[in-house]
């Protein structure tokens, strides 16, 4: 064999004793070296790449991949490039993907698993036409007839369905899936998006019938947003809403992330979870909240991935947040193990069941109470939700039941309102295809809101009022013409029906102004649209139901004091609807009503409701009994005093701070207000007894000026200015430490400017322990993590730049190995830096128990950013497991401190 001494017939005999005992290095070894002389099978191939990736070291799978193509001729190949690209594609290397489904493509062009991976990885780029192409070609390449293809075929279709729908395809969409259920009806999946898209379409009935799916396999498959259209049964919304949760939400864990009796916290810390913080009518109606929240009372987090749609709302929403924390690039565990790391006290979920909701964040727990909030106005059925913030209009106490979360009421209205919004000129009714003298009804809710019993209604409005028309809102040709025809069959003009065109957001509030009447949608009512009409000045008339979204409109009527256009059943609604049309002088009167009372009343005074959602807020917030003495953290009462040690008896004791981690901030204003922030906290923790430790306000005999020069300096970019404040950090917690008895250890040395600093701080002469330094210097098996000047001799020129520094010891060699016999019995201080989970979980096996009462660990590069949110989780886990917290710093640090 190349390189080597053993024979073919030994590597494939070692190859294959390691498989029959599933030992993964020594058959990584020999597959490596088979692969590496073209001798490797594919079967072994594969079996050891498995072995690897589901061992953690998917980056070992990709070089055994590439070793076996670069020395293998086989036609058989694109099964090992379709299988490198799968692995790439898992570590989020979609150009490295794209390349081997090609090369796989290439080979075999009628490889259908390749063109599908392909045809998922162009959607995911943005090349939706060419993605469509694909699967379009799978349908023809996968043959329903062949029993192997079969199933292919049905993906293929379900695929090409689902990127028509949120291309709003809508007709081609439908057509597709119906062709997929024609093929296999036992798919509740694909049954739920037709029975959505006939909505979205208003193509009634909803539930037409389908070859081999009964009306009540229907039902089931209705999904629970689809269903607060569909039924104003409160039972059936909360049967829906339990198949959807059985379905898709994960089981809560057994062992809760969030402590069961919260924090103690001076302000109340609320975590906002959404995706919809840009330009949607969550955020439409919520920026102001986030605005009016008292600082005093409240901080304020937004747990976030949202798009940037760049829009003006999304701006203000941002700059209203304490800490806004982006969270899509995290999984649901991760995000989970972000928020508990902030400490939130109350988490409100804004999604609840709609589109991008992801309750599996809520079932790791990583708050101690939990709340659903505006984004699904309905029962979510999640068993992590504790409250619904709700008021007893629009849930009465008789609905509670059919809610699996308690209602937390707010004296008067649920929905908060945003008073910043702008209102353009209003134009004139031929400026948007309106005939000026007709009585214009409108409705601008949500195409499938409608249903074919209220558009019967709307179309008797329209025949007992003849100079009416009737003003909608549409982007889709489908439903323009769904509807006309409706119109027609229902003996009605269609011309009567008109429908608007996208606007600006102040330009579409200034069109309510045109229209004498709103008419809302049962049994899912207006919400956010219900708002815009009525803050436009426009009145509205709905029609109460028995479900929370049916009462909606019913709520913000009382709240604006009309609850005189509250009906409570559809025949009503049509007559009331009709004596309107014919009482202009009593249109007026609501008109100037709502202009007179906008700025006074209840629904748009955005102030008071936040003091009752407040109030609301710490009535269920929780709280840890009070320990028996708490020191002050509120810097200006601190008296530094470092002790001798600090021994902590529960690490709860701890009190956590929290700014936004600082490493690579782009914005130099944003970066210097942080500092100042970190500085002027002081106090990252206490202790049991009456010491504290302050951070950046050291008593230090030594100057810190070099540190505050290296921060301050508009000389240097952001990233060495946050290098300088880790420094910094490093430098005022080894000050408490070296009061300590134990060593000082650096696990990580690279160039050794960790050490350098610290040592320096002191002065050389001044330092009073060993400090021990360990790298692999010349061999870093960490992949990935190469540097310019790691080669031959870097350890030789470690040690040249400590001559003269009698206290440092440096050690050369793999770690945890090379601590054996060869460190310190204890430790006062820990600086951990292996860009590693793996190297540094052995680390803290081997040394912790050594670091010392009082004694500090500061573990580099703790942040969710990038290659590291694997590190942070598994040091969370670690330490969990031991009872401590790891204390997150402002400069992507994390602290403990040993008990």
């Amino acid at each position: 064999m190349t390189n080597t001494s053993i024979s073919h017939a030994d590597a494939a005999a070692i190859l294959q004793d390691a498989l029959a005992r599933n030992a993964l290095e020594p058959a990584a070894q020999a597959a490596a070296a088979l692969a590496a002389d073209g001798k490797l099978p594919i079967i072994e191939l594969f079996t050891v790449t498995q072995m690897l990736t589901e061992a953690g070291y998917p980056h070992r799978s990709v070089q055994l991949f590439q070793s076996w193509l670069d020395n293998t001729t086989s036609p058989v190949a694109y099964a090992v490039y379709f299988n490198l690209g799968v692995t790439l594609a898992n570590m989020k290397d979609d150009l490295g993907a794209e390349r081997c489904y090609l090369h796989a493509l290439a080979q075999n062009p009628r490889f259908i698993e390749a063109n599908m991976n392909m045809a998922t990885l162009l959607e995911r780029k943005g090349q939706v036409e060419d993605a469509l192409a694909l699967w379009r070609k799978i349908t023809v390449l996968a043959d329903p007839s062949v029993p192997a293809d079969r199933g292919f075929h049905i993906q293929a279709l379900n695929n090409l369905g689902r990127v028509l729908e949120l291309s709003k395809r809508f007709p081609e969409a439908e057509e597709i899936l119906k062709q997929s259920l024609l093929l296999d009806p036992d798919q509740p999946k694909v049954l739920t998006h037709v029975i959505h898209l006939r909505q979205k379409q208003c193509s009634w009935p909803v539930y037409a019938p389908l070859p081999g799916i009964t009306h009540e396999q229907q039902v089931a498959a209705t999904s629970a947003l689809a269903m607060l259209s569909a039924s104003d049964d409160p039972q059936t919304q909360l049967d829906a809403a339990r198949r959807f949760v059985a379905d898709k939400v994960m089981p809560a864990v057994a062992q809760a992330m969030a402590p069961a009796d919260g924090y103690h916290h001076h302000r109340v810390r609320i975590g906002y979870l959404s995706s919809d913080l840009c330009s949607h009518a969550v955020a439409i109606l919520t920026a102001e909240l986030y605005e009016l929240h008292d600082r005093e009372q409240f901080e304020v987090y937004a747990f976030s991935w949202t798009r940037e749609d760049g829009t003006p709302l999304r701006a203000r929403v941002v700059r209203a947040m304490d800490h806004y924390i982006r969270i899509d690039g995290m999984t649901d565990e991760e995000a989970a193990r972000c928020i508990r790391a902030h400490e939130i006290d109350i988490l409100i979920d804004l999604h609840g069941l709609t589109l991008g909701t992801r309750p599996d964040i809520l079932s790791y727990r990583p708050a101690p109470v939990q709340i659903t909030y505006l984004g699904f106005p309905g029962p979510t059925a999640l068993p992590c939700i504790d409250y619904v913030l709700a008021d007893r209009f629009v849930l009465p106490p008789e609905l509670a039941p059919y809610f699996t979360e308690k209602p937390l009421y707010v004296p008067e209205c649920f929905q908060i309102n945003d008073r910043q919004r702008e209102i353009a000129p209003k134009p004139q009714r031929g400026e948007v295809g309106l005939p000026d003298n007709a009585f214009v009804f409108c409705s601008f809710n949500n195409n499938f809101k409608i249903t074919e019993d209220v558009f019967a209604r709307w179309m008797n409005i329209l025949r007992r009022v003849p100079d009416s028309v009737l003003w909608l809102v549409s982007d889709h040709q489908a439903v323009r013409d769904n509807l006309r025809a409706a119109a027609s069959a229902a003996g009605v003009d269609p011309d009567r029906l008109y429908f608007a065109e996208r606007a600006s957001p102040a330009n579409y509030l200034a069109r309510y102004q045109l229209a004498d009447l709103f008419l809302d949608t049962l049994p899912f009512n207006a919400g956010t649209t219900a708002s815009d009409a009525l803050w436009a000045g426009l009145p509205l008339l709905t029609c109460t139901g028995q479900t929370f979204c049916a009462r909606m409109a019913g709520s913000l009527l009382q709240a604006v004091g009309l609850p005189e256009l509250i009906t409570h059943s559809l025949q009503e609604y049509e007559d009331l609807a009709v004596t309107l049309a014919g009482q202009p002088d009593r249109i007026a009167a609501f008109k100037q009503h709502l202009q007179e009372q906008r700025a006074t009343c209840i629904l748009f005074d955005s102030p008071r409701f936040v003091r009752h959602m407040e109030a609301a807020l710490r009535s269920v917030v929780k709280t840890p009994a009070a320990p028996l003495h708490l020191p002050s953290t509120d810097p200006k009462d601190i008296i530094m005093q470092l002790p001798q040690h600090t021994p902590i008896d529960d690490p709860r004791r701890v009190i956590n701070f929290m700014v936004q981690t600082v490493w690579g901030l782009s914005d130099p204003v944003r970066f210097y207000k942080l500092m100042e922030e970190a500085r002027a906290l002081c106090v990252p923790g206490t202790y049991l007894g009456d010491n504290l430790f302050t951070w950046g306000k050291s008593n230090s005999p030594f100057e810190d000026k070099v540190f505050v020069q290296a921060w301050e300096s508009n000389t240097q970019n952001d990233a060495d200015r946050a290098i300088a404040w880790r420094r910094y950090i490093l430098a005022t917690s080894a000050y408490h430490c070296i009061q300590l008895e134990g060593d000082f250890v650096e696990c990580g040395v690279y160039r050794g400017t960790g050490i350098k600093t610290v040592v320096d701080y002191f002065g050389k002469e001044n330092f009073n322990k060993t400090y021990w330094g360990y790298d692999t210097f010349d061999y870093n098996p960490v992949e990935n993590h190469a540097f310019a000047g790691q080669e031959e001799g870097l350890y030789k020129e470690i040690c040249a730049r400590f001559n003269g520094y009698d206290n440092v010891r440096l050690v050369q060699g793999l770690l945890p190995q090379s601590l054996e016999n060869n460190s310190p019995d204890k430790i006062a201080f820990l600086h951990i830096d292996l860009n590693s989970a793996q190297f540094e979980i052995a680390v803290l096996d081997a040394l912790f128990d050594r670091v010392v009462p009082g004694g500090m660990v500061i573990l580099d590069d703790y942040e969710w950013s990038g290659e590291y949110r694997n590190q942070k989780m598994a040091e969370d886990a670690w330490f969990d497991a031991r009872k401590y917290r790891v204390m997150p710093l402002p400069t992507g640090q994390g602290l403990v401190i040993k008990r």
